[in-house]
């Protein structure tokens, strides 16, 4: 039987030992490598996604409201003026939510100005140009009531409405120019999606979400059941 010689177990042992060595360094890149994705991926404290009534409250001119600002509940609205289900929501039960929750000063209700796509950026931005004459939710609602769809969100759309509700026009028409609240508006869709949005309308009624053009009903059994709650 062959012998093994000393030089050759000690090449051996050495191979065995390299290895071993790089098994162990295989092994502590892989740890490492994985560390650095997961502090890469963790949330950290500005990368924590904002509520939309906090992202509204620290960045108000991106929002518009309308009640008692220390009301128990807040309901943020997400809408799309193109939208047909938000518009069955504007006409049927937009009125009377607000006669019963906002007035009596139950619910603080807020608008985060915003569009499904591209396409509907400008009309958002135009409700915000009559924000900035406090006249937003009144804006909404004219612009709502224009029928077809198709000319609702057009300059001339923005307009009839913004005429409707006898807005100063000059002001308006400036803001409209100059574009400013298009960036705002894209702000505004980044952080709806951050929160889950992903169709209109949909509205947040303090921890609670509601879905879709829901009746009066819904939102008063929502509503009664977080002032219970409280």
């Amino acid at each position: 039987m062959a012998k093994t010689t000393p030089q050759r177990r000690k090449q051996q042992q050495t191979r065995e030992t390299n290895w071993l060595i790089i098994g162990g360094l295989i092994a502590l890149g892989v740890f490492i490598f994985g560390g650095l994705i997961w502090l890469a991926l963790r949330p950290t404290e500005s990368q924590t996604v904002q509520t939309l009534a906090e992202f509204c409250a620290s960045n108000p001119d991106n929002c518009a409201e309308r009640g008692e600002a220390d009301a128990p509940v807040t309901m943020v609205e997400v809408s799309d003026f193109g939208c047909v289900h938000c518009t069955a929501f504007h006409t049927d039960t937009a009125e009377d939510l607000t006669a019963q929750f906002v007035d009596p000063g139950t619910v603080r209700w807020v608008a985060l100005p915003y569009a499904l796509s591209t396409t509907t950026v400008p009309a958002a931005a135009a409700a915000m140009c009559a924000g900035e004459q406090d006249r937003y939710f009144e804006f909404a609602d004219a612009l709502f009531a224009i029928d077809p769809v198709e000319t609702r969100i057009t300059a001339a759309g923005y307009r009839q409405a913004a005429e409707n509700i006898g807005v100063d026009l000059d002001a308006f028409d400036s803001c409209m120019d100059d574009g400013r609240n298009l960036a705002i508006v894209n702000a505004n869709r980044e952080a709806a999606r951050s929160n889950g949005v992903s169709g209109t309308p949909t509205f947040f009624l303090n921890d609670e979400t509601l879905s879709g053009a829901q009746p009066l009903d819904a939102f008063a059994q929502t509503i009664n059941s977080l002032l219970a709650a409280q």
